[in-house]
């Protein structure tokens, strides 16, 4: 290569070599700088590359935990292990902000599966710490908004308040509207406002609607119309099992046969449709006869108010019928019956469920099933809920009310909500008010025990504790101790016992009955007479768990314990034992069959070792309800007949008034003072002693307050005495409940 002269140097040219070789170390200096930031650039790129990578691991990390994490809450449903993953999660990776975020509202959505209160805590951080995660915080926000709510409905109490009556009365409806109360009262039907002048708590005056024979009601089983424009009420007329339409403006009374609906109150329940046409009812199976009196041997019915033949609605054992408001539909409560008795089993009999059925017929539809028994189902307003008292025992007793939310097309119920009432409740549910109010009838507090008093009057000595039911006290023959039917245990585990406690008062002591099935005594009749010697008590029960076909027997106890001795097995129900003075007898009351679908109460005696069973009284005698009793020779047995005690020989023949003018009821207790010349009865919450030679009945004084109760009573062997049951208190109350639905419902 040939090299060539560089070319001749200009000014131009000159001057620029001069400038630059005057600043060679700055342009150098230059150069090296550029090198610098150019290799400082590459090793910038290089170790961002390798830091990126490794950021991209370890979010890949978090994801790859946070999904193991869901993967335990969501698949496994191991909520335990998803909490300790997600914890790790915002502690291990909090430089995750995104992923850290998701972790921590995750935590808290598996705390309110657990239902921990930890869960507003997690939320509250998602917020608090990563609200730049704008997506996560709204979800997080939604959360403590719902759950916030879910505490205030949790934290929501229903609100009771109670409505002042002065009339008292015992039992009644609601008019759909709410403004008005129909009860029973005097032989008629009277109507209250529920809010009166004064004060709104203060019931209105009552006003009396119309007269009817015999009218009767036990536990609110009237029903007025969803229209309010008519009311149906019970009637009893010299054994007619009759119903009663009644204009709710006034007017008169039209009556409406119904078929046989057996003795217990509850079958008696009526609802009317929403016109007033037709009437739903509980009766036993038609053409047929009851033969032992089981409350819950029933089927639902309809029948044209204008008369007409009854239609059968349920499918099977039913009772408590409630029409819907728009009149399609009737819920009522259906029996079936429970198979997992054993020594240490729950003692009800029945389970009662909710059922609905077309109130044209049709199938019916079971809505609910229910661990005990319901009492009266009502419906809302709007037909979307179902209110009805929960029995959880063998008693009629309630304390709570279960209000069940129906499905669109009443298919099911859902989970209810269930309110704890203030006290015991016995009656049906008064009504659901268009203001979203429950009327309820609810017992003031109760005090029941045991009590002796001089049997000229005087002060009553309480001789025992307070105890639940203690029916039937009775004295031993050497006066020294007081036999009592006593009931122990809660609702659903219940034991009947008889017990004794010393005349001079103290604890009762039980008496340990040695049978291979527990005895229950009935009430009212089960009795609880001891031997003339002492040795032996005598009860009507039925042996558990209950068998209709059984019916209640007469049994025979040592006092001290033993084997009991049956005495009848016949199926039927029998009531009221009593010994005779001499212990060989016991006489007792049951149903005698006329036809096959009459009967009609007689009195009989059978021996006390048992055998034949001989008839005393015919069906002309006309044994009404209530105890029976030999006289203290032994050669007369007094009972109640229509508005008197009579009197019949033992070995039968023509019965005699003892006492005219008497009232009485199943619940009624008769017996002779020990030298004969008295005999006392109770009735209306008093005990009434008649002396036999002609003077007027008094009422046996105590000293105890007005409000007091006497039921069942026995004269000691002294006659000095008389030992009685007390209960004070117990008074029905009406209260109105509120604000126990969902808000916006």
């Amino acid at each position: 290569m040939a090299f060539r002269d560089p070319p001749p140097a200009s000014d131009a040219y000159l001057g620029r070599r001069v400038m630059s070789t005057a600043g060679c170390d700055t342009e150098a200096e230059d150069l090296i700088m550029r090198h610098h930031a150019i290799i400082g650039m590459l090793l910038a790129l290089a170790l961002g590359a390798t830091a990126s990578a490794s950021e991209a691991q370890e979010r890949g990390q978090a994801e790859v935990q946070l999904q193991a994490a869901l993967h335990a809450e969501e698949v496994q449903g191991d909520l335990a292990r998803a909490i300790t993953l997600y914890k790790d999660i915002v502690t291990k990776y909090a430089g995750e902000r995104e992923v850290a975020a998701r972790a921590l509202l995750y935590l808290g959505r598996s705390y309110e599966k657990l239902g921990s209160q930890e869960a507003t805590s997690a939320y509250q951080r998602v917020v608090r710490e990563y609200g730049e995660q704008s997506e996560v915080a709204a979800q997080a926000r939604a959360r403590l908004a719902s759950l916030t709510q879910q505490l205030a409905e949790l934290r929501r109490r229903p609100t009771f308040r109670k409505i002042e009556i002065a009339s008292k009365p015992q039992g009644g409806v609601l008019s759909p509207d709410g403004n008005k109360l129909a009860f029973i009262s005097d032989g008629g039907l009277w109507v209250v406002p529920i809010h009166g002048k004064v004060n709104p708590d203060i019931a209105g005056e009552p006003v009396r609607l119309a007269d009817v024979p015999d009218v009767w009601d036990n536990g609110s089983l009237m029903s007025w119309s969803a229209g309010g424009q008519w009311i149906a009420v019970n009637s009893t007329r010299e054994d007619e099992d009759s119903v009663y339409i009644i204009p709710a403006s006034g007017g008169e009374p039209r009556r409406v046969e119904v078929p046989d609906r057996g003795g217990h109150a509850w079958s008696h329940r009526l609802s009317l449709s929403p016109d007033g046409r037709t009437l739903a009812f509980s009766a036993l199976d038609l053409g047929t006869r009851e033969e032992v009196p089981e409350g819950l041997h029933r089927y639902v019915y309809t029948i044209p108010t204008a008369g007409g033949e009854p239609k059968r609605v349920s499918s099977d054992w039913g009772r408590l019928p409630s029409y819907s408001p728009d009149g399609k539909l009737i819920a009522y409560v259906g029996y079936r019956e429970r198979n997992d008795w054993s020594e240490n089993a729950e003692r009800w009999r029945f389970d009662g469920d909710l059922w609905v059925a077309s109130s044209g017929g049709g199938n019916a539809v079971r809505l609910a099933t229910v661990d005990g028994q319901l009492r009266g189902p009502v419906w809302s307003p709007d037909g979307a809920y179902i209110a009805a008292h929960h029995e959880p025992g063998t008693t009629n007793s309630s304390k709570e009310i279960w209000v069940f939310p129906l499905s669109a097309d009443v298919s099911s119920a859902g989970e209810p909500t269930k309110i704890a009432l203030p006290r015991e409740s016995w009656d049906m549910i008064a009504g659901w008010t268009p203001d979203g109010e429950l009327g309820v009838f609810v017992q003031s507090e109760l005090h029941e025990a045991i009590y002796t008093v001089p049997a000229s009057g005087g002060k009553a000595v309480q001789i025992t504790p307070e105890m639940q039911w203690p029916y039937y006290p009775r004295w031993s023959p050497d006066g020294e101790r007081i036999y009592v039917r006593a009931v122990r245990g809660d609702e659903k585990h219940r034991r009947i016992t008889i017990e004794y406690v010393s005349a001079a008062g103290g604890e009762p002591i039980e008496v340990h009955v040695s049978a291979e099935r527990p005895l229950v005594s009935i009430v009212p009749g089960g009795g609880l007479n001891v031997s003339p010697q002492g040795d032996r008590v005598v009860v009507s029960a039925y042996q558990e768990p209950y068998d209709p076909k059984g019916g209640a027997d007469l049994w025979t106890i040592p006092v001290n314990g033993g084997r009991p001795v049956r005495l009848t097995s016949d199926g039927s129900m029998e009531g009221y034992p009593c010994w005779s003075p001499d212990g060989r007898w016991v006489a007792f009351t049951d149903y005698k069959q006329k036809s096959d679908d009459e009967e009609f109460s007689a009195i009989y005696v059978v021996p006390s070792e048992g055998g034949d069973i001989r008839q005393i009284t015919a069906e002309a005698d006309s044994v009404g309800g209530g105890a029976i009793a030999f006289s203290p020779d032994g050669k007369r047995i007094a009972f109640f007949s229509g508005g008197a005690i009579k009197t019949i020989p033992v070995q039968g023949g023509q019965a005699e008034v003892l006492v005219a003018g008497v009232r009485s009821s199943r619940h009624s207790q008769l017996e002779w003072s020990p030298d004969g010349l008295r005999i006392a009865h109770n009735v209306g919450g008093k005990i009434w002693i008649t002396p036999l030679n002609g003077g007027a009945s008094e009422a046996l004084r105590t000293g105890l307050t007005d409000g007091a109760d006497l039921s069942e009573f026995g004269w000691s062997p002294d006659g000095k005495k008389i030992v009685f049951m007390a209960s004070i208190g117990g008074d029905l109350e009406f209260w109105l409940i509120s604000d126990f639905l969902p808000k916006g419902r």
